[in-house]
């Protein structure tokens, strides 16, 4: 088995799979951890996505420059530009930038290639801030059927991220997503205002107000049950909102809904209800405490591989 990486809460396994005995000293075995290799494959996992985490923490205490939000520039990176807008006190522009960055990804060879070359009409014409596009929409789509020809080559525009490889390159379906986002993000006054309304309507428990933005986000195009629950989480993690995840949110999942079935079931494609076994997983974490965002992610990355770590790259 390839051993995880030393850094960042290196010493978390062995408590890990400490915990993860309790559970089932309490519960009973876990059918797709009965051999030991998949066992520790599932705690490096979960590691790992604790480090990834760590990640985004982390740049909160760096300094970063007016080059991250420059689509022109070869630093570029959204997620950066997201916590540099919001240090600028524009909430609305770093919640617009995390939506770039979700919809778009970061891909393992072409990291943020494509949402540079869509944010910056592809080197052309005007940057597509959240103000931008919403004074002059119609040219937005306009230059994105403009380059369409572009779009359909993957090595001019980049492309999708794992998360988001089935997302569509076609200009009209793009130029939806941005205008159902655009029209969720402001149909309440700005993220900010939404929130709030949410605070009085559900209170201000993190995973309340999570889900209840969760359940609000059904209509943005192409943004499922991966997509919302990325966003969110991300918004999360950058402070653009205090939400946390309560649940995995199984029902509409695949990978993490496959990871689920083999750990309780020892079978990827055992026939049995999402949200039932979602309650189980999310149960888990009452154990193990690493957070429902973390089980979500490693459940996926296990079950690709679960006698062997394999490091997902995006």
């Amino acid at each position: 088995m390839t051993k995880i990486p030393r850094g960042a809460h290196k010493d978390r396994p062995n408590d890990l799979l400490e915990r993860l005995a309790q559970y089932e000293a309490d519960l009973g075995p876990l059918p797709g951890v009965v051999d030991p290799a998949w066992r520790k494959t599932l705690i490096y996992q979960m590691v790992s996505s604790l480090r990834r985490i760590e990640y985004i923490n982390a740049l909160h205490l760096r300094p970063i420059a007016a080059d991250r939000i420059d689509p022109y520039l070869a630093d570029f990176d959204p997620l950066r530009g997201a916590i540099f807008l919001l240090r600028k006190g524009e909430l609305e522009e770093a919640v617009w930038m995390t939506f770039i960055a979700t919809h778009f990804g970061k891909h393992v060879r072409d990291g943020w290639k494509l949402a540079a070359n869509v944010f910056g009409s592809f080197g052309q014409g005007p940057v597509w801030t959240a103000d931008q596009y919403g004074a002059a929409r119609p040219r937005f789509e306009a230059m994105l059927a403009a380059n369409q020809q572009a779009l359909a080559d993957p090595e001019l525009s980049g492309r999708f991220s794992n998360h988001r490889q089935y997302q569509s390159k076609n200009a009209e379906l793009i130029a939806r997503v941005f205008r159902s986002f655009h029209e969720w993000q402001f149909e309440a006054g700005g993220f900010s205002a939404r929130t709030r309304q949410v605070h009085l309507e559900v209170g201000q428990d993190p995973t309340a107000t999570f889900n209840a933005l969760y359940l609000s986000m059904k209509a943005v195009y192409g943004f499922g049950r991966l997509g919302k629950f990325d966003f969110l989480t991300m918004a999360g993690k950058l402070q653009l909102a205090p939400i946390l995840p309560g649940s995995v949110y199984l029902p509409g999942a695949t990978g993490p809904l496959a990871g689920a079935k083999l750990l309780f079931h020892g079978d990827r494609k055992f026939r049995t209800g999402a949200t039932g076994l979602g309650k189980r997983v999310d149960g888990l974490d009452d154990y193990l405490e690493v957070g429902k965002q973390v089980l979500e992610d490693s459940l996926c990355n296990w079950q690709k591989h679960p006698d062997r770590y394999v490091y997902f790259r995006g």
